[in-house]
């Protein structure tokens, strides 16, 4: 692993070269131009505009993907909402998040064009049974969204031609299920124009670069353990144990012991009647025994409510310990991800540091040495 320490030597060597070639050739000052190239205030606002708009896409089909949940009994309806969200969230910020501001519009606009293609249509027309109209009319909506946006940063002919682009590539490569798998836009944009695209020139200075790191970090960070939530959710339900079945199982346990109970405490009431019923007097030992039976029967009634009560406790127990192990996986997943997230930013900051420290301390070091050596001569 290249660490900082070995790069800030690195860039000393090759400082010292300068240095000394500067010497040679008798100069006084040495200058070092960056080779960053700032946005355009198009791409800027692109770039803020794209990933406000995938906010609000992944809000929009968090929500209705619960309302669809909601309104159906359907255990498969409730599955395909839950793959819904958690395909077009991660395929959405992946879209926003394209180094080229404009490509990671038009990469987003691409996106919506497919989930209302997929739902209208496609292969995903009738995912959600009764519930599907609230799919197909939230990815139209969206979909329409994501053109007026691109309309708005581009000239007319610009958007016409996008605009075309955008349906072959929806044409070529729909969406085939809830994975939401798809081809790279970059890629076909290639292919398409015959331009390859310098991804260095997207970068902008240093300082748009921070921020572009900071916002996407913001972005992740906003959504990411929501979706670990939902994959979570997902494992759980897939296995095809839910709450309601857990409930429903202890309360038919709960009425058989109920229905066992009653039985064992009845007994004792139908033998007294047979007796008394036949006019049959027997002896004190007969009554003796009897009483003997009643005693064993109320006991036996009693043993059996508290088993039947310990039965339920335990099981209330067992299914609060899933709960606090789901919960406590979630969390430490969640904590471990963050934890990793900051090392990284912190090492990149770093890193970014002593670039710039030395990039920046160069030049004027280096004019320092060589102003002294031609004093000295």
């Amino acid at each position: 692993m290249i660490t900082v320490a070995k790069i800030f030597c690195a860039y000393a060597r090759l400082g010292g070269f300068g240095v000394l070639m500067a010497g040679v050739a008798g100069c006084t000052l040495i200058s070092l131009k960056s080779p960053e190239k700032p946005l355009s205030p198009r791409d800027l606002e692109a770039r803020i505009l794209t990933r406000e708009y995938s906010t609000r896409f992944i809000g929009a089909v968090d929500q209705t993907a619960d309302q669809i949940a909601a309104n159906t009994e359907d255990s498969e309806t409730r599955l395909n909402a839950l793959r819904w969200k958690i395909a077009a969230a991660g395929k959405s910020q992946h879209a926003a998040g394209q180094m080229a501001p404009m490509m990671g519009l038009l990469d987003t606009w691409a996106l919506s064009m497919q989930m209302s293609d997929y739902f209208g249509d496609g292969a995903g027309h009738a995912l959600f049974g009764t519930q599907q109209k609230l799919a197909l009319t939230l990815a139209a909506d969206l979909s329409r969204e994501a053109q007026d946006l691109a309309r708005r940063l581009t000239t007319p002919d610009e958007f016409e031609q996008d605009r075309r682009f955008i349906e072959d590539y929806v044409r070529a490569y729909p969406i085939e299920n809830l994975h939401f798998a798809r081809a790279s836009l970059v890629d076909y944009w290639t292919r398409d124009s015959g331009v390859k695209l310098k991804l260095v020139d997207t970068l902008g200075t240093v300082s748009e670069a921070l921020a572009d790191a900071g916002d996407r970090l913001r972005m992740y960070g906003d959504t990411g353990p929501s979706q670990l939530l939902w994959q979570a959710q997902l494992a759980v339900q897939e296995t095809g144990i839910s709450g309601k079945d857990l409930r429903v199982a202890v309360q038919r346990l709960d009425e058989r012991i109920a229905r066992l109970y009653a039985m064992v405490d009845a007994t004792p009431k139908m033998v007294d009647g047979v007796v008394r019923d036949a006019g049959i007097r027997f002896g004190s030992s007969w009554t003796e025994m009897m009483r003997d039976v009643r005693e064993e029967g109320t006991t036996l009634s009693g043993s059996l409510s508290a088993e039947r009560q310990a039965t339920v406790i335990a099981l209330d127990a067992e299914r609060t310990a899933v709960a606090a192990d789901a919960a406590r996986i979630v969390n430490q997943v969640v904590s471990e991800a963050g934890e990793e997230m900051r090392r990284l930013v912190r090492e990149t900051l770093l890193l970014v540091i002593a670039l710039v420290v030395v990039i920046l301390g160069l030049p004027f070091a280096a004019g320092y040495f060589v102003g002294r050596a031609r004093r000295i001569q």
